[in-house]
Formats: structure tokens, sequence, C-alpha cells
């Protein structure tokens, strides 16, 4: 019974969508929601600056640790501006932190696939180290906490590398759950899953190289996110530094279409494992905010606790204006 329609009978709509690879459910709400205005980040960033910085110039060196010469022999990976470090947070047997630019803040409007390439190569450079050194480590991922509700500490962009021998819970349920359709049918799901989405034309955004960009089914996050695949790859270690280069406009393009909605901030996580017949290199970028003025988290009971993701959006609704974000419309 409905008060803004005189109590009388009113009905909400929930669709339950099951992810086509893992089977994680999304609970996909059929309500009217409008996104808070952009809040003014200048006083955020000023208050940044004034709080000890590691990753700018004048503390990098002084401040961040060093990778054993055995690993690395230089102890820290450079690439133009971009610089490799140890990550203290002991996440896995292998951690890195990548300082994206000598720059202490980089507004979303001006994420471009040149001012990422240097960090993406030199994240690249210390998987394959470490894939060289120990040939234990299977399992590999590039993450990325841009901005304070994705839950970066700090402003300054940073990239974070993790390389072990037992992969997250995400990359396992994409292993077992790519295998076990494989075992059922005969074919390979990672072909299926974007021949589907090609032909059904209502989620699918782009092929770019060796890159298939889509847009999720079954959302991990408020908003849509994509979902980027290398059909032709399973691992880190066998693409090319073009092939990177691919991913990189693709990325572009979801940013420009999170600026596009007045969003600041979002994750991304690519997993990879060493060569693998029944798994494919692939990425998750996902759109995070604040919900309301009040500033309350995008991450409730319902993600932290059951696990169950929730999407105020159809993927379906927003496709032309993430194609128009692409350059495809």
């Amino acid at each position: 019974m409905n008060p803004f329609k005189d109590f009388s009978p009113d009905t909400l709509s929930l669709e339950i969508r099951f992810d086509p690879l893992t089977g994680q459910t999304t609970r996909l709400l059929g309500i009217s929601y409008e996104l808070p205005a952009r809040p003014d980040l200048d006083e955020v960033v000023k208050r940044s600056r004034e709080i000890f910085c590691p990753f700018c110039p004048d503390a990098l060196e002084k401040s961040t640790p060093l990778f054993p010469k055995e690993l690395i022999p230089e102890g820290r990976i450079l690439r133009g501006e971009a610089c490799v470090v140890p990550n203290l947070l002991p996440l896995d047997r292998y951690t890195g932190v990548c300082v994206v630019s000598k720059t202490h803040y980089i507004a979303i409007e001006d994420l471009t696939a040149e001012i990422l390439r240097d960090p993406f190569l030199a994240s690249w450079d210390l998987v394959k180290a470490v894939a060289a050194y120990d040939p234990d480590v299977n399992y590999f991922n590039i993450n990325w906490n841009y901005m304070f509700p994705a839950g970066s500490s700090l402003v300054h962009p940073h990239i974070q590398v993790n390389c072990g021998v037992i992969p997250t819970y995400q990359q396992r349920a994409q292993i077992e759950s790519g295998m076990k359709y494989f075992m059922e049918s005969g074919r390979e799901f990672w072909s299926d899953y974007l021949e589907a989405e090609r032909k059904a034309e209502e989620r699918f955004v782009a092929d770019i190289g060796p890159t298939s960009w889509t847009l999720s089914f079954a959302p991990h996050s408020i908003l849509p996110d994509l979902w980027c695949i290398f059909p032709g790859h399973s691992s880190l270690l066998e693409i090319k530094e073009e092939d990177l280069d691919h991913f990189l406009r693709g990325l572009e393009g979801a940013i420009r279409y999170f600026d596009m909605e007045g969003l600041f901030s979002f994750n991304m996580a690519m997993f990879s494992g060493r060569e693998s017949g029944h798994f494919r290199l692939n990425a998750k970028i996902s759109p995070r905010l604040l919900l309301r003025e009040i500033g309350n988290s995008d991450h409730t009971y319902l993600q932290f606790l059951h696990r169950e993701h929730m999407c105020c959006r159809a993927p379906e609704s927003v496709r032309e204006k993430v194609l128009d974000a692409f350059g495809k419309s």
C-alpha cells in the first residue's frame, strides 16, 4: 500500500539473475534510482595533499620498500613515471603496488589508455618476473581501487598486483565452473558465451583486438558493470604488449562511461592463471558510489555477508550509452 499513491496497492518488481559462468546470483531491482550528484572533490584532494603520501615523488624512494635483488635486481620496476614497489599488505605470496604517476591526483575524466600504459606494463613486468622466479605460483591478478568509494585509502592512483599458489574465491569459481561446463558440454564456455551475447545484441559492446567487451548479464555492482574476456588467451604470460594496449582502449571506454554517468570511482580486477585449456584471461570493471548525499556505502549486509549482488538498473538499459563511450554507437 504505497503512501505516495494514497496508500493504494502497488507492486515492485524483482528479477534474480544467475551468472552464466559461476551461477552467482544477482538481485536486479525494478526501481527508479537517481544517482546523487558527483561531490566536490577539491576539498578531499586538498586534505590528501596535507597528509603524508608515500607515493609522491619527494617521498617514494625513502618511504617504500625494495624487492629482493634475486626477484627484481633493481629493487623497483620503473616504466616512465610508473613505479612498482612491494605491497606492505601481504595479500598473497608476492604482492606489488604500482604507482601510476608522479601526479598526486588524476581525475577520472583524465584516465586515458596512454596514461595507463606504463603502469599496466610495469605491473605485467612483475607478474612475468614472479612467474619466472617461482614455478609454484600459478595465479596472478592485477587490481585497482580508484578513489575512496572503491576502498582506496590514498588519492594518489595506484594499482595492486598479487601472485600466489591459491586462487581467490572468484577466480577459483571461474576455473571450476569453466571446467564443469566443458565436462558437461564438450565445449568451451568462453566462446559459447561471447557468441550468445553477440547474437542477443542486448549487452555486447565491442571486440577490440584480442579482447571482447560486454555488459555483465548479472552485474556485481549497484550499477551495471563490464566484463572483458580474452577469448584466445588464458594467461597474462601469453599475451603481447599490443594485446595489453587493446585492453587499455577498452578500459578507457569503460571509464569514460562511468564519467558520463557522473561517477568518480570504480574497482577493477584482472584474473589470470598460467596456461590453461578451459580458463580465459578476463577482467571485471565495476563502478562504485556513495548511494546518497549522507555518504552511505553501496555495499550492505547483502553483499558483505550473503555474498549476493544487487543492481538497480538492467544492463540492457544502459547499452546505448556504453556503446557511445566506446565510440561504437
